[in-house]
C-alpha cells in the first residue's frame, strides 16, 4: 500500500519505464519533462513538483503523462481547437519547459487522449462542448503537429467552450454528466 502525508492524495498514477519522460502540461500550456528514473523513490516524504520543474509565472499543474516518445496523444484546448503529436515532441530538455499548446485568452488545455495502437483510419474523435454539442469525425482529419493551435475541432458559439474530447474506436461512447 501507499502511505500519504496529510493533505497528500493520488492525482496522478501511472505505470511508466525509466527510459520514458514524464511530462507535465501547465495551465498556459506549455510543457515540461521529467526523466522518470530521475523521480524520487517511493520512501520518504518524495519532492515537490515545483523543485522538478520551473513552472512558469501564473502557470498551474493542469495534466501529466508518460508514455513512450513515440506513443501519439490528442491534446486540445477548451477553445475548440486541437491536434494530434507524440510524446518525444511534448517533452523537452529545458528545465523551464517550453511554449507546446498554444491559447489564447481564458483559454486552457484539456486532458490529453492517447491514440491507441488501432488502425488510425478506424479511430474517430469526440468533442463535446460545455452548451451540450456534441460532434464526432474522423481522426484522420486531424494533422499530426509538434505545437501550436491545431485545428477547430468544433465551431462553438460566444458563451461555450470545449469541456471534453475522446479518441473512440469500435467500443460504445458513454457521456455522463450533471
Amino acid at each position: 500500500g501507499i502511505t500519504y502525508k496529510t493533505g497528500d492524495f493520488p492525482w496522478f498514477v501511472a505505470e511508466s519505464r525509466t527510459i520514458w519522460p514524464l511530462v507535465v502540461i501547465d495551465s498556459h500550456g506549455r510543457s515540461y519533462s521529467i526523466k522518470v528514473a530521475e523521480l524520487p523513490g517511493g520512501r520518504g516524504d518524495g519532492a515537490p513538483l515545483n523543485t522538478l520543474i520551473d513552472f512558469q509565472a501564473g502557470g498551474k499543474l493542469a495534466q501529466a503523462l508518460t508514455a513512450a516518445p513515440e506513443d501519439k496523444y490528442l491534446v486540445a484546448s477548451s477553445g475548440g481547437y486541437g491536434f494530434i503529436t507524440s510524446v518525444g515532441e511534448i517533452a523537452t530538455r529545458n528545465k523551464a519547459g517550453k511554449v507546446f499548446l498554444t491559447l489564447e485568452k481564458n483559454e486552457y488545455p484539456l486532458i490529453s487522449q492517447k491514440i491507441g495502437d488501432d488502425d488510425t483510419a478506424t479511430l474517430s474523435v469526440a468533442a463535446l462542448s460545455r452548451n451540450g454539442r456534441l460532434l464526432l469525425f474522423a481522426l484522420s482529419e486531424l494533422k499530426e503537429m509538434a505545437k501550436g493551435r491545431g485545428l477547430m475541432l468544433i465551431d462553438l458559439g460566444k458563451d461555450d467552450e470545449l469541456v471534453g474530447v475522446a479518441v473512440i474506436g469500435k467500443e460504445p461512447l458513454l457521456i455522463q454528466g450533471a
